[in-house]
């Protein structure tokens, strides 16, 4: 009969003085491992009279797995969806950030045309305005032209006032012959 794993007292407590220190040590220490596994799976160490023999069986009834494996295929499957989620969203707003940039672009050339339309009114505000000083200059100089020919209008009238005065007297007193005339007739 062949035993996987026998301890006896005398093992224990004094070990043969033969073996070397390295020896002793290294045996201790795999009784030590093959004693803690045991106490932490609750191993169970049998006789065997078959030299096929696996070692040491587990009183623990084989686990059953699949709860976990489909907790973790349904934690896969939420992860799954929240990524394709994400990647619809980062969809979707690279389609936003395409039309913002379309309009920007459009906005852009917009806005270059409409600096390049400024330029053309300011330049013809601008001419606008010199054409205006210089229509200015010509209403006050027609102006000035205007009181001048005013007061040579007054200054006629005057003029022809006194001569028609001068012709009116003139033919109410009969003249200066009249006058001789008339002089020696009183």
């Amino acid at each position: 009969m062949d035993y996987i794993f026998h301890e006896t007292q005398a093992n224990r407590l004094d070990p043969p003085q033969d073996i070397s220190v390295a020896c002793s040590s290294s045996c201790s220490s795999v009784c030590y491992s093959a004693y803690a596994l045991a106490k932490s799976e609750k191993l169970e160490f049998i006789e065997t009279d078959d030299s096929n023999f696996e070692g040491v069986r587990e009183n623990n009834p084989v686990q059953d797995f699949s709860i976990e494996i489909n907790a973790i295929r349904e934690e896969n499957k939420v992860l799954e969806s929240s990524v394709a989620e994400v990647k619809a969203e980062n969809s979707r707003v690279r389609e936003k950030i395409d039309d913002i940039n379309g309009t920007y672009a459009e906005l852009s050339k917009e806005l270059h045309s409409v600096k390049g339309q400024l330029v053309v009114e300011r330049s013809r505000c601008s001419k606008l305005e010199a054409q205006i000083a210089e229509l200015q200059k010509r209403l006050e100089t027609s102006q000035s032209i205007e009181d001048e020919v005013q007061q040579l209008r007054r200054q006629k009238s005057m003029v022809d006032r006194n001569m028609e005065m001068a012709a009116a007297q003139t033919q109410g007193s009969g003249g200066v012959w009249r006058w001789i005339v008339g002089k020696t007739n009183t």
